[in-house]
């Protein structure tokens, strides 16, 4: 890997802009380009080229990418296979805005006519999207081979930093499988560590090493993979239990399929959902968990993952298993994504729903039309705020007085001399009478009567599980993701996860379809208990359109608010309707102030998600793909001081 810097052209900052890179000689490269902020140190945006090679006509690969405001500097960062010598000619050109136009239909027009199905509502949303995500779908990552090559490198200094094997641990090997299997699978342990074969409940019972390694038959651990446990151990006694990453391994025994993770968490558990491979577990913590086992090694780390709590099961960032590949059990996904959701409390508390809206368009009556016809929770108000009032305008007149009329709905106008989104709420939260605040965007709608009874129940599920701020799926209008959970350092900031997929689509690893976890939802539909937003002091009224729901939520987590993304709760979002777009016309000087705040005040969250893999991508539509180069690397692990739990 090796990379070459340079200083941006004039005018480059801020604009669409073409970049070509031409080869000095023959070579197949991948490259990724980089845009940094130098003064803060961090990268702004990141795009990937795709395998460069040299034509014979002299011709270039070329990318194009948006440079953000502030950055400042770019790089050009070239993974090599074979490793070559070569020096790539790199020049940047921005571009105007017709002529970005051009670009951009140029690379997403394949995917226009899919956006332009389905509804009307919301189709500029949609297709700005598309052809927003277009420059990033165009480039090509290297492949997992050379991620392996370049950067799970376990060499001399990795080995001597970790300590010597503790002998306190034993493994458990569930013998389900070809005695080949099981040979390849004891052959990668240590001689130093036991070894029982597990093939029913009196094997189970029969354990007795103080941390219990268990393991399938064929499911091979990494050389590094003991040293790395018994490291963990020894960092952290206190935990019950601990899993990694892993990948695959085919008859010709290539690696494939990394399974970049994110941590174990209760909701995960509840759906079913833990990682395979080697996991290493407290005995004595599991003593009444071991004799009822089942001979599955799956099923039994499970088992032993619920028995305890999350917080208590921690996860390495390290590829520490190989497993053989194998085919889920059919209907598992859908057995998962199915999982009875907590039943909503009795008697039921009352929702206040908080929608912002300028009121000038006929579809925030369809809104709330649909919000009182498709709610079966009995309890809720809707406050529909309108920051300022133009008497000159008669649609937005007539939409007002239509909306007084309606059950439920009370309209509070607040007369406001500049539109601000934060402030927006924070009143209408001081007169909202609910225990929980539900802030809905004007331009969202239900699809199931019991969406809200399902979010209520969340909050107030009391099984160990219960959460204190909700976000759910939203949809497009043509039936693809718009929301999926928000991941902090997707595209170099935060973003919504699995934009763009297809609603069916389960995602890397089944987790666009599990609840799960997250840092940040969108407050497009967001519930929030009402004493953690009084807590917190509510929104940030320094985000004026944009990124408050962000920043409210990284600091709700800071104070330990749990955050869940409800997946299997649906709605429609038809995006910007009626306030328009964040950054346009005049709010656009607001982009770079406001992007700046949540990059100064949240840096270490964007770096690392703590729900999110420290070895995944940040590039958007490759999320839980490898990351090229990862913010992990083996040494910086071993040496973390102290160990990093989640």
């Amino acid at each position: 890997m090796r990379v070459f810097s340079a200083a941006l052209p004039a005018g480059a900052a801020g604009r669409w802009c073409h970049v070509g890179v031409r080869m000095t000689q023959a070579a197949l490269w991948w490259a990724k380009l980089e845009a940094a902020d130098v003064a803060r140190g961090q990268v702004v945006r990141e795009a990937f080229l795709g395998p460069l090679r040299r034509r014979r006509d002299g011709s270039e690969r070329s990318l194009l990418v948006h440079i953000p405001a502030f950055a400042g500097e770019v790089s050009l960062i070239v993974f090599s296979d074979p490793v070559s010598d070569a020096t790539p000619a790199l020049h940047l050109r921005p571009l105007g805005r017709l002529r970005a136009a051009v670009h951009l239909l140029s690379l997403g027009w394949r995917k226009l006519p899919a956006s332009m199905r389905g509804q009307g509502r919301g189709l500029a949303g949609r297709v700005r999207a598309v052809l927003g995500q277009a420059p990033a779908r165009a480039g090509e990552a290297p492949p997992y081979a050379v991620w392996i090559d370049l950067f799970d490198r376990w060499g001399a200094a990795e080995m001597a930093a970790l300590p010597r094997l503790d002998g306190s641990i034993q493994v458990a090997l569930v013998s389900a499988g070809t005695a080949e299997a099981a040979a390849a699978t004891r052959a990668s342990v240590p001689a130093s560590w036991p070894v029982r074969l597990i093939d029913g409940a009196p094997a189970w019972a029969g354990l007795s090493g103080d941390w219990i390694l268990v393991l399938g038959a064929g499911e091979v651990l990494a050389p590094h993979a003991a040293a790395c446990f018994t490291h963990a151990v020894l960092r952290a006694p206190q935990m019950r239990g601990f899993c990694a990453d892993f990948d695959h391994i085919g008859t010709d025994s290539a690696r494939h399929r990394p399974c970049l993770l994110p941590p174990p968490d209760a909701f995960l558990l509840r759906a079913g959902f833990f990682p395979r491979g080697a996991a290493l577990f407290r005995r004595e913590a599991h003593a009444a968990v071991w004799p009822a086992l089942p001979s599955d090694a799956d099923r039994a780390r499970l088992n032993l993952a619920r028995a305890g709590t999350p917080e208590t099961l921690h996860r390495i960032p390290l590829i520490l298993t190989h497993c053989p590949d194998r085919v889920l059990p059919e209907g598992w996904m859908q057995q998962a994504a199915n999982v009875p959701s907590p039943a909503p409390p009795a008697p039921k508390p009352l929702v206040s729903i908080i929608m912002p809206s300028s009121c000038r368009s006929r579809h925030v009556l369809h809104c709330l039309r649909r919000v009182l016809q498709k709610t079966d929770y009995p309890a809720f108000e809707v406050l529909l705020v309108v920051s300022s009032t133009d008497p000159s305008d008669r649609k937005q007149a007539g939409n007002l007085q239509a909306a007084a009329r309606l059950p439920h709905v009370r309209v509070i106008v607040l007369n406001m001399p500049v539109f601000n989104f934060s402030a927006v709420n924070n009143t209408a939260v001081g007169m909202a009478s609910g225990e929980f605040l539900l802030f809905l965007n004007d331009d969202v709608v239900p699809e199931s009567a019991d969406w809200l009874s399902r979010m209520v129940a969340y909050i107030c599920s009391g099984n160990g599980s219960s959460a204190d701020i909700v976000g759910n799926r939203l949809l497009y209008g043509n039936g693809t993701v718009q929301h999926g959970g928000v991941i902090m350092g997707l595209a170099n900031l935060c973003e919504h996860a699995f934009r763009l997929a297809k609603r069916a689509d389960s995602g890397p690893h089944g987790l666009a379809l599990l609840d799960r976890r997250v840092s940040a939802v969108t407050a497009a539909c967001m519930l929030v208990r009402r004493q953690v937003f009084l807590s917190l002091g509510g929104f940030d009224e320094a985000y004026a359109i944009a990124l408050n729901d962000v920043d409210f939520c990284l600091r709700a987590g800071q104070a330990g608010a749990c955050i869940v993304f409800a997946a299997r709760v649906e709605l429609f979002h038809f995006e910007s309707l009626s306030l328009g777009r964040h950054y346009q016309g005049a709010r656009a000087h607001l982009e770079a102030m406001e992007v700046h705040r949540l990059r100064s005040r949240w840096a270490a969250c964007i770096e690392r998600d703590r729900f999110y893999n420290p070895l995944a991508s940040l590039e958007l539509g490759r999320e839980f793909d490898p990351g090229f180069p990862p913010r992990q690397t083996p040494l910086s692990w071993i040496t973390q001081e102290p160990l990093a739990l989640h």
